[in-house]
């Protein structure tokens, strides 16, 4: 397999933070999805643009304020935000600079159905503080597994995170049936195997798994592994490869 592409999306942001930024992270990187990082000022508000063939799912990662899509959402904690298709949208930073990223896919005519179908379901915000936890083989049982966009909520999309520390790991596994992104949260320290390839993988650290890839995690006492996992499926029947594996808590 090819080597692990990554970037730092949170070194080169100036403090303090002054204007508004948004930046395309891991360009071409996977076919359908674009992914865009966006930092916004204390007190600042910026217009996100929306077409009716793309969809656009937010994931919060540091900083407070608002999402607003007729809606208002209060943003406190690390989230995700998927608001109605296809209407105005506005994001405002409250007292310190909020920093997230958009994720903007391509809407099959499939996907577009499955997502009008769903319309009930959205705006869906979810709070870190409000995941369901899971468990999966491939963990400890000290491990913390959060859902933030479960499946078959958002069109061959989902979203959970990863919680432990040293010594642990995430146990080697493949999974050719959908593209993956991980973002590293706030104290991550931890190295990412794949294949024969291997990386220092950072707090602010947005890296693709190389599509098919025997890939895994490692953490050393005492360092924290924390990050955000980002699944795009080839279709929605390839989502019941997270329904065996993810055995939610009670």
């Amino acid at each position: 397999m090819g080597p692990i592409h990554s970037e730092d999306l949170v070194g080169g942001i100036g403090a303090p933070l002054t204007s508004a930024t948004m930046s395309e992270v891991l360009t071409g990187e996977i076919a359908g999805l674009r992914t865009l990082f966006h930092a916004v000022p204390p007190g600042e508000c910026v217009t996100l643009p929306t077409t009716e063939t793309s969809g656009r799912v937010y994931l919060f990662t540091s900083g407070n304020g608002n999402a607003d899509d007729g809606a208002t959402q209060q943003i406190d904690e690390v989230a995700v935000w998927a608001p109605r298709h296809n209407v105005p949208l506005s994001v405002t930073a409250g007292d310190a600079s909020l920093l997230f990223l958009e994720l903007v896919i391509d809407l099959s005519p499939t996907d577009l159905t499955e997502l009008e179908q769903q319309a009930h379901l959205f705006p869906l915000f979810i709070s870190y503080s409000n995941c369901r936890t899971y468990r999966e083989k491939i963990k400890s049982d000290k491990t913390i597994s959060r859902t933030l966009l479960p499946e078959h909520t958002y069109p061959r999309l989902c979203i959970g995170s990863v919680q432990t520390t040293g010594d642990d790991r995430v146990a080697a596994h493949e999974h050719p049936m959908l593209e993956q992104l991980f973002f590293g949260l706030q104290h991550n320290q931890c190295e990412l195997q794949a294949d024969a390839a291997s990386l220092a993988f950072g707090d602010g650290v947005l890296l693709h798994i190389p599509l098919g890839s025997r890939h895994g995690v490692t953490v050393q006492a005492p360092n924290e592994l924390h990050y955000v996992w980002i699944d795009l499926f080839r279709n929605r029947q390839g989502m019941q490869w997270i329904v065996d594996e993810h055995k939610h808590d009670p």
